[in-house]
């Protein structure tokens, strides 16, 4: 006899047996622990996309975080440094634009003397210092002035003439005569650029008229007055035969508003 089941009965018997549980992938099996120091993506690469990578699994300890080592941050020194670098641009650049009169130029020991001039010429800047005032004249435009040798300043013959931007006087006493002492400035000045403007009598004694330009734009002009020579007792004592001689530097510079 045939028995027949109702629908969803089971069937008396035995069941069959369950298949073993497959293996773990090899994809899924723990990697090596990285090399101590390495990159932290090297936990995405080992990881293949599959989960957290080694210590980043449940209960594991933090990763510490790599931190700049202990000690003074070195941005206050760059920036000290890059404004020193700037001040020492700016000084240079205003040392340039301040034109040659911001460093001293030195005086000239000696001076060719120009052919003609009689008596032997010697720089006159050294013996200019009563009448040079905050700069003025310029040193180029003193370097440029001689006197005949044994020329001396007469003490406290500096005068300020108090008009236009400039103009100073000073007398001078040298051991030679009148005529010597002309025939030295007719020659000495044109051979250092000077320019002759006028010459002749004048009162006190001869006068010559010359212009030069100098390195503060202007244009400076000098009077030499040479007076009449003296000679005995009124030359002072010591005092050579062919007698003493004074004459005067004036100098002067008008105002570049004029």
């Amino acid at each position: 006899m045939v028995a027949v089941h109702s629908p969803g009965q089971l069937s008396p018997g035995p069941h069959p047996p369950m298949p073993p549980p497959a293996p773990p992938p090899a994809d899924r099996r723990p990697a090596p622990d990285p090399v101590p120091g390495g990159a932290g993506t090297a936990v995405e690469s080992r990881s293949n996309g599959h989960g957290p990578g080694p210590g980043g699994g449940e209960g594991a300890p933090p990763r510490p975080l790599r931190r700049r080592p202990p000690g003074p941050s070195t941005k206050p020194a760059l920036i000290v440094l890059g404004l020193a670098v700037a001040l020492f641009g700016l000084g240079v650049g205003l040392e340039l634009a301040s034109g040659t009169q911001s460093r001293p130029i030195a005086s000239p020991t000696s001076i060719a003397t120009a052919r003609g001039a009689v008596l032997h010429a010697v720089p006159a800047r050294p013996l200019l210092k009563a009448i040079v005032v905050g700069g003025q004249p310029p040193d180029d435009l003193l370097d440029a002035l001689a006197v005949p040798e044994g020329s001396a300043p007469v003490s406290s013959s500096a005068i300020d003439q108090g008009v236009e931007a400039y103009d100073r006087s000073l007398r001078f006493e040298v051991p030679a005569t009148q005529q010597d002492v002309i025939t030295f400035f007719r020659a000495q000045l044109p051979s250092q650029h000077w320019k002759l403007l006028s010459q002749g009598p004048a009162s006190g004694g001869y006068r010559l008229l010359q212009q030069h330009p100098a390195s503060d734009g202007l244009e400076w002009e000098l009077g030499v007055t040479v007076e009449p020579t003296v000679f005995g007792p009124a030359a002072g004592a010591g005092s050579p035969t062919s007698g003493t001689t004074a004459f005067t530097f004036r100098l002067f510079a008008q105002s570049d508003q004029d």
